[in-house]
């Protein structure tokens, strides 16, 4: 798996929302050139999310989308007090944005294998402990080292 830049760790995400919790990790990827278009990638996540909702249980939301504005595969990590997530009362605590290009000939399957690696990570009970604990981003990076 790709080494997650420590700009792409917020271990503070001052968010309210899912929507804003959303713009502000896209503004990271939008930071570091990893976007050509920020708008139409934030807009490209939050349609995915319309269509089915990236909480996936344990305070953890993994929203993503494939897009044309996405230069290179990136992903960050956010970390926010419990927050809603849905209208079904899920509250997140960790959010990790999937950045991912659209795909090539080839590499129709790099959109599921990130998705795989990250959640693989994000569902272990010891990995999300030191996530809660983490004071610093190298204590969060390592997690996915």
């Amino acid at each position: 798996m790709k080494t997650i830049k420590p700009s792409f760790v917020d271990l503070n995400l001052n968010a309210t929302s899912k929507k804003e919790a959303i713009s502000l990790l896209v503004e990271h990827l939008w930071n570091e050139g990893k976007l050509s278009e920020k708008e139409y990638y934030f807009e490209a996540v939050l349609k995915r999310e319309e269509l089915l909702s990236t909480y996936c249980g344990y305070a953890i939301a993994i929203p993503h989308a494939e897009s044309n504005a996405v230069k290179e595969a990136s992903f960050v990590f956010g970390r926010t007090s419990d927050m809603a997530w849905d209208e079904e009362d899920e509250s997140v605590q960790f959010i990790i944005l999937l950045a991912i290009p659209s795909a090539e000939d080839g590499e129709e399957n790099k959109h599921i294998e990130m998705m795989s690696n990250v959640a693989t990570i994000a569902l272990e009970e010891d990995i999300r402990e030191k996530w809660v604990n983490a004071t610093t981003i190298e204590e969060i990076i390592n997690t996915f080292n």
